[in-house]
């Protein structure tokens, strides 16, 4: 099993990235390289078990489900049910805490998969640096 992270400290309170991050149906605002993101089905995008389907440009469509998440850990945990990735067991979590020292969230994403012996090296260098990094940072943007 392969362990990945990343975290950052963004420029809002915990309350106003929370009200992007919940929204499970709201990760093109937020993941630069999404082209569309929907929840499948009539499902709301905060309710556990809901199916959110991704195209993304680089490697087509993911489709991923909704594990658990809760509003007093600004916790949300999701995992990768179908992908072209050279990967498998994909399990996720994004975490918030208050930074008490001014109006800031420290924000920490962390992800487990598997990956075949070829593929494990570039994959574990690029969840971290490829996709939570650039989240962040997006997520920056958008809350400055």
């Amino acid at each position: 099993m392969i362990h990945v992270m990343a975290s950052s400290v963004l420029p809002a309170s915990v309350s106003s990235v929370w009200g992007l991050i919940r929204d499970f149906g709201a990760l093109g605002k937020w993941l630069p390289g999404v082209k569309t993101c929907v929840i499948e089905g009539d499902e709301p995008g905060d309710r556990v078990g809901a199916v959110r389907r991704l195209e993304m440009g680089d490697v087509g469509v993911i489709r991923e489900q909704l594990l658990a998440l809760s509003d007093v850990d600004h916790t949300v945990m999701f995992s990768i049910i179908e992908s072209a990735l050279p990967i498998s067991n994909y399990r996720s979590t994004i975490s918030l805490l208050p930074i008490t020292d001014g109006d800031r969230t420290f924000i920490q994403w962390r992800g487990q998969f598997e990956a075949p012996l070829e593929h494990a090296a570039s994959m574990e260098a690029r969840m971290p640096t490829g996709i939570y990094q650039p989240a962040f940072d997006r997520l920056a943007e958008i809350l400055a």
